[in-house]
Parts: structure tokens; sequence; C-alpha cells
């Protein structure tokens, strides 16, 4: 099979004088200064592509990606070695590369698809599929002057990918766009793949190299450090010394890229990675603060921005981060798409049952498997968090978020697990529910609290170890505790994502709402035994509701953690010393006793 691309001994420098000295008086007084500013960007490269080859270049900044991409395409020639290409290239390479800026988009698919080699007949053919897939509508006869960042890119690369290409070389242009625009892009790319077209695809790191290519170089210092298979080679590079602080950079910049390309959803997951790679955590979480707002994640926000006052590097203006945070806590996103999928008209149904905790107890697959039962109907959402988060928007606000007009017989509720934790919850529940059912889920302390650290650590809330985290626990949710203990407007972002170990109490919580409702109107369960022996406990909450007995098909175990690592020993072991006393007081509350070794 011929190649498509063939790179012998190729080597590339580049002078930082531009190349030359510039006077008489530099000839005869420098000699020897454009040696000395030479930089060398590509050392003694040798590379043969089979045609249908999809390789990936990983590296970072400076390590002669771009540069090598260029040699290939004809737009730089190498220093030493030579370069074949075997086929007609589209170059995706540089934003808007290859346009006239005062030329109209489509005066532009002409110039660029006459630069390829089309006849105008042929570019006539496909400028209508071009002008379709770029999505720019009426702006394709404006020019390209005044185009965004985005449509460069659009248009850009609706042409390339219209000219049928033999080889395409792709330069990090899929960083940017609309979530949708970037998978129409890839899903061209593919299509292409399986064509036969050569691929080149430039990537710092990330998913989409995967996605597009099946072998990858890595290139570090101008020189091929690594190549094989994309997923080793990505593996590698991204675990490296080398690229962990570069990669820390890049995400961040390609958050606050997607942010201010309101795509918040990439924009969080950009800025997660940042994090891990260690970033500076006051620069990401002051952003991400204000992606998780326009996620409707209210407490991840307000958490962010708290954190910030405490983190911020000297000389910042500490004026501009306490109105960051005061904007954060009073935008209360009272609807969320994502998760109220329907409100009621409602005034009369009220809930029968609350699922009230513990939170990472099994609250979630519970719920799912009893509003299966055809007498049981489910809530707007299984977590309305009205008595602990939502309280200021009244009662008739609550019962909205019931189905109305319930046959007899039927009935409906929901499951918030922060009321079993909230000191004010129970109080307000006896004053408007005070025939309510209430099932609690207690799960072995020890799991529960690591459970509730990982889910943390998943949300990019939690930057300390597991052992850091609980020392720090108490100064980071002690006095927040006290005061909501205190006052009844008061919320705390900190108890809802700190609070490790003091959920694990559950005998001080348990004992509170005993103190407001009869113990036949409370159920409590042990949640491992309803991991293994779902039918038992299923069963059980069917009689202590009065329900008809009614089995669904299977039950679903939902939100379950996989962790790589297990609890350090010496955590183990002081955990376990810390919850002795409360279980024994717990089991002595309960009249049960739980296996919890």
């Amino acid at each position: 099979m011929m190649n498509a691309i063939e790179l012998h001994d190729v080597s590339k420098k580049f002078s930082k004088r531009g190349g030359q000295r510039n006077t008489i008086k530099e000839l005869f007084l420098t000699p020897g200064t454009e040696e000395a500013n030479d930089k060398w960007v590509l050392h003694d490269i040798d590379l043969s592509l089979p045609q249908g080859t999809s390789l990936a270049l990983l590296g970072k900044n400076g390590s002669g990606k771009s540069t090598l991409l260029k040699l290939i395409s004809r737009i730089l020639y190498p220093t030493s070695g030579t370069v074949k290409v075997n086929g007609k290239v589209a170059t995706l390479l540089e934003l808007g590369a290859g346009f006239h800026v005062d030329f109209t988009g489509r005066e532009n698919i002409y110039f660029n698809g006459s630069a390829l080699g089309l006849t105008r007949r042929e570019i006539q053919k496909k400028i209508q599929s071009i002008i379709d897939f770029s999505e720019l509508g009426e702006d394709i006869d404006q020019p390209v002057r005044s185009y965004s960042t985005g449509m460069y890119m659009r248009l850009g690369f609706a042409v390339a990918i219209h000219m049928e290409p033999d080889i395409l070389l792709i330069d990090e242009v899929l960083a940017v766009g609309d979530h949708e625009f970037r998978k129409k892009c890839i899903n061209a790319i593919l299509r292409l793949k399986s064509a036969g077209t050569t691929i080149l695809f430039v990537s710092h790191a990330g998913e989409q190299a995967k996605m597009i290519c099946d072998e990858a170089i890595w290139l570090e210092g101008g020189r091929i450090k690594l190549s094989g298979p994309t997923r080793d080679v990505l593996k590698a590079y991204e675990q490296s010394e080398a690229a962990h602080d570069y990669l820390a950079e890049y995400y961040y910049r390609m958050g606050s890229r997607s942010q201010q390309q309101q795509e918040f959803k990439q924009a969080l997951a950009f800025f997660n990675q940042s994090l891990d790679k260690g970033y500076n955590e006051f620069s990401v979480k002051i952003l991400r603060s204000s992606v998780y707002l326009e996620l409707g994640m209210q407490e991840e926000a307000a958490a962010d921005a708290v954190r910030c006052l405490e983190i911020a590097p000297p000389g910042t203006d500490m004026n501009s981060v306490v109105e960051h945070v005061h904007f954060v806590n009073k935008r209360k996103v009272e609807w969320v798409k994502s998760d109220r999928t329907k409100l009621y008209n409602n005034t009369s149904t009220e809930p029968s049952f609350l699922i009230i905790g513990t939170q990472k107890g099994g609250t979630t697959s519970l719920y799912h498997d009893l509003v299966q039962h055809p007498d049981i109907h489910a809530a707007a959402v299984k977590e309305i968090h009205f008595f602990d988060d939502q309280y200021q928007h009244g009662f008739d606000w609550y019962k909205k978020n019931f189905p109305p007009d319930l046959p007899a017989g039927h009935m409906t509720g929901e499951a918030s697990p922060y009321y079993l934790f909230h000191p004010q919850v129970p109080a307000r529940v006896r004053e408007w529910l005070p025939d309510v059912k209430l099932i609690v889920m207690l799960r072995n302390p020890i799991d529960r609290a690591y459970s509730h650290y990982q889910m943390m650590v998943r949300r990019g809330l939690e930057p300390l170890s597991f052992a850091e985290a609980i020392q720090a626990e108490r100064s980071r949710i002690e006095e927040d505790y006290a005061r909501m203990e205190r006052d009844p407007r008061f919320n705390s972002s900190n108890c809802a994502v700190y609070s490790y170990v003091k959920r694990g109490l559950y005998v001080e919580q348990l004992e509170r709402w005993y103190r407001h409702f009869p113990r036949d109107q409370i159920l409590v369960l042990h949640s491992e035994y309803g991991f293994q022996q779902p039918a038992h406990n299923y069963e059980k909450v069917l009689n202590f509701l009065d329900m008809p007995l009614w089995e669904p098909e299977q039950y679903v175990l939902l939100n379950e953690g996989d962790y790589e690592q297990s609890i350090p020993a010496d955590t183990l072991a002081w955990l376990k010393d810390y919850y002795e006393e409360p279980n024994r007081r717990l089991f002595a509350c309960i009249g049960a006793q739980f296996d919890w070794n």
C-alpha cells in the first residue's frame, strides 16, 4: 500500500531574529548572531503513514505538533530531511486560515475550493451542503471579518470536509463551538476516516483523540518520545510529570473558553480536570461557582464561592469576591429543567410518606422501587428539599410538587435524605404533616462517610484526601451547624457538603425526630440488608404504609459507588473507635442490632 505521508530525517529550525541580520553593523559586529538565536523545533523525525491512517499528535505547546502539520501541508519547508505527500490535502490548522477577510463567507468557499484544485462547477455542486453544514444562514453573505471565532471555525471546517481530501490535517480546532456542532464535526471526520481518508489530528489531550485516531505519537522537545495505540500513548502522556502542570493550565483555559461559549457542562468537566491536575484552586473555583449557577447547582456554587473567601491570594480585590459570594447566595434556582420535569396545579394532595435519610444509604433505590407500585405516585422530583432548603416558598408551593386528585387508596411521597440531618426539619414536618409516615435507612456510618466523600470528590467539591477531610470537618461545619440549630433562617452549604462523619451520628438525629413524632410513625431500616435482600425491605415498607403487597419486576441499585482506593487502615481504625459508642446508643434506641462489622 502506498504511503500517504513520508518524513525522513526531518528537522526544522527558526531564528528568533527572523532569520537574518538586518544591518551592515550587525553583520560585521555580531558574527554568529543568527546561529546563536536559532531554535530547533523538530529533530530527526521519521514517520511513514499508509493511506487511511488516523494519527493523533500529542504534546504540550512548543513540542513541534503544529510545525509538523505545517511541513506536511507545505506551509513550511524542512531545514533538513524530506517530506513526501501523496494526495489532495485539506487543512484545519488555524481558524480562518486561507480566508480573505474582505470576502464574504460564500466568496471564501469559492476561494478556498479553487486553492484546493476544484473547478467552479464542482464547488457549485457542493456549496449549499457546505452552507447548511456551517449553520451560518444569512451570515454566509457577510464579510468574514465580521465573524466570531465560532463562525470562522464552522465555515473552515465545512469547506475542508466537503473537498473530499485524501489527507485531512486538524490542529485542535474542535475545542471550540457548541456541543452539537462538535458532535457533527466528529461524525463527519469519522465518515471520512471510514472512506479511507488519512487523518492527522493535533491534540493536547482528551477524548477526541481516542474517538478519532487509532494511533498516536507523543512529541516532546521536537522529538518522538513514544508511539503506539492512541489509548496507551495518551495515558502515558497525561500521567507524565512533564505534562502535569501544562495539562492543568490547558484544562483551565478550555474551561474558561467553554464558559464563554455557554457550554456549561463542558466547562464544568474541564474545570474539574484542572483541579485534579492541581491547578490554582482560587482561579478555578471563582469561575466554577458561576458555572454551577448556570447548571442550577446552587449548593455547589455557594460552596465554591465561600471557599474562595478562604483561599484568596494576597492582593486579591476582596470586595469583588465578597460581592460574588452575595450574588451566588442570593440567586436561588427555583426550577431546574434537568430535574423538575413537571409541576402540578395542586392545592389538596399532601405526601403520605417521606424518606428522610440517610444520604448514601439507598434512599434513591428505595424511592425508585416504591413509585413502581401501581398505587404509589412519584413527586415531580425525588428530592424536593422543601423542609430544609426551600422552606421560604411556603407549603402551597410544596404541594405543587405532588400529583393532584389521587384515587382513594393511592398515595404519594418524596425522598430528601438531608431531612434526617437538618436540625430544623423535624419541627417543620410536624407542623405541616403531623400524620406523615417517615422512613429512615441507616447504613454503616463508616461506609456512608466514605461514599459521601467520594461523591464530593467526583463533583469537584473536595480537594482533600479522606483523612484530611475528616480532620478538617470540625472546623468546616461545627459553627455552621450550631447556627443552623439556633437560626431557622440560616442554611449552610458546608454542612451539606462536608458533614462526612457527623451525619453518621444517627442516634442524635433520631432522638430529635422522636421528640416530635411517635415511634410508630417512623420506620428504621438496615441499608445493607436492603442492598442484599431488597424484597424483604420492600415488603416491610408496604406494610408500614398500609399498602397492598406488590413486587416490581426487578429491584434496582442506583448511585452505587465504585472506588479504586479503600479507606486507609489508620483512618478506618479511628472511625471504628469513634463510632463504637454512638452505634451502641443507636441500637439501644431503636431496639435492633445491625451488623456493621
